[in-house]
Formats: structure tokens, C-alpha cells, sequence
């Protein structure tokens, strides 16, 4: 199903809303796997510093700077996106972002899970499929496609490429965190992912979200930490 027939049914999303979200009906497949773990979740190995990925220097690891809290951005501040709300999992949830203001709902009404803006505008959809895969969409960012295709494993599985906005980025976990960077000789860090225990949170630096990133970034975070089967 397209977003632009989303839009004809947005009254079941609004429902789904005003009931705090909409349930799966189907039971969802952790995969046996620790949900506090943030490379199981992804479907990665289990890795350290020294990735094999070899074009991140190690002065990128540092943790990203925050915002002061102010209004105005600096092309080095960090904007904080919590994903919140749980009804039971990241597939129904609320995003509150600065100052707590809700930016974006996700609802899940099997086999489609929607995400929406504050403006209660469809803006992506997922839909879970067991053949020949699972799909998403990023209206005018991502076509719709296979996740497996979007985020693609690396073959040692230990990172995922994802392309947006005709760039070529990269998923790769840390210590405590997973991370987007760029690729090339010099990666910038854009975002983290850091999991808690009843919440999600992506930081995500001004400079990213100007370059159109925010929306693939939140919508990559349901995916990764969904505890579902992605490839």
C-alpha cells in the first residue's frame, strides 16, 4: 500500500491515536533476543571499537555535544528525539522532541505500521511481509523498497548502509550507542541511537536534520529497534 492511499483511511490512524494506538495482532518475534541489547536489535554481531569498517577515524566516537536548550541551532548543536510511550512496543509510540513537544506519532495496524507527523500527515509507511520481505517508504526521500535494500548488512554484519538524500550513510554500533556516520575518508557522526530502559532516544546533530535526514532517522530507529526480522 502507497502513502497516498494512507491518506484515505486517515481516519483509522486518528482512532488508533486517540486510543493511545492500535495493538498488533500478531504476537511480535524478538528473535530470543535481549531488547536492551542495541546490536541485537539491529542484527548485528556483537562488536567493540576496533570495527572493521574502514573509513571511521576514532575522533568521531566522542559524544556528540548538546543543546543548550536555546531555540537557536548551531551548526554543532544536538536535538534530542525521544521515542516514548510504548503501547507495548516502538511500533506504537509517540516522539516528543525539543521541549518535549510531540513531532511524530508511529501506529502500528498490522500488517502496516504509519508514521505521522504533528500535523497527523502520513509521512512513512512500513509494511511487514514475509516474502519477499519487508517494505518501507519515506514520502519524497525514500522510494518504496525492501528494508533489506535500504539498510543492507554488511556481509561480516557488523554495520548497515543507508541511503538518503543521495547519501551514503552508515548505521554502525559502539559501546553504548549506535551511531550514523558518513563514509569517506573523514566521517562525520550525525545521530546516535541510545536505548533505555522504557524509551528510545536519537540525538541527532542540526547539520543532519537541515540536510533532510530527520525523517530517515526516525523511521530507521522503529526498524532497528523494533525486535522484528528486517532482512
Amino acid at each position: 500500500m502507497s502513502l497516498n492511499k494512507f491518506e484515505n483511511v486517515g481516519y483509522v490512524i486518528s482512532n488508533c491515536i486517540s486510543n493511545h494506538g492500535c495493538s498488533s495482532s500478531l504476537p511480535l518475534n524478538l528473535l530470543e533476543m535481549n531488547i536492551n541489547n542495541p546490536f541485537a536489535q539491529g542484527g548485528w554481531s556483537n562488536t567493540n571499537s576496533s570495527s572493521q569498517y574502514p573509513n571511521l577515524e576514532p575522533s568521531v566516537y566522542g559524544a556528540l555535544p548538546y543543546s543548550s536548550g536555546s531555540s537557536n541551532t548551531t551548526p554543532n548543536s544536538v536535538l534530542t528525539f525521544q521515542f516514548t510511550a510504548f503501547n507495548p512496543t516502538i511500533l506504537n509510540c509517540t516522539v516528543l522532541g525539543p521541549g518535549s513537544t510531540p513531532y511524530f506519532r508511529v501506529v502500528d495496524n498490522n500488517p502496516f505500521t504509519v508514521f505521522q507527523n504533528k500535523d497527523g500527515r502520513s509521512i512513512a509507511v512500513i509494511e511487514w511481509r514475509q516474502s519477499p520481505g519487508t517494505v518501507v517508504e519515506v514520502r519524497d526521500i525514500i522510494q518504496k523498497q525492501l528494508v533489506s535494500t535500504w539498510l543492507a548488512l554488511s556481509p561480516d554484519r557488523t554495520y548497515r548502509t543507508m541511503i538518503a538524500r543521495n547519501m551514503s550513510l552508515v548505521w554502525l554500533p559502539r559501546d553504548d550507542y549506535v551511531g550514523l556516520f558518513t563514509t569517506g575518508s573523514s566521517a562525520d557522526l550525525y545521530a546516535k541511537i541510545i536505548r533505555g530502559n522504557s524509551s528510545v532516544t536519537l540525538q541527532i546533530t542540526s547539520q543532519a536534520v537541515q540536510l533532510g535526514l530527520l525523517e530517515s532517522c526516525i523511521v530507521a530507529v522503529v526498524l532497528l529497534q523494533s525486535g522484528r526480522r528486517i532482512d
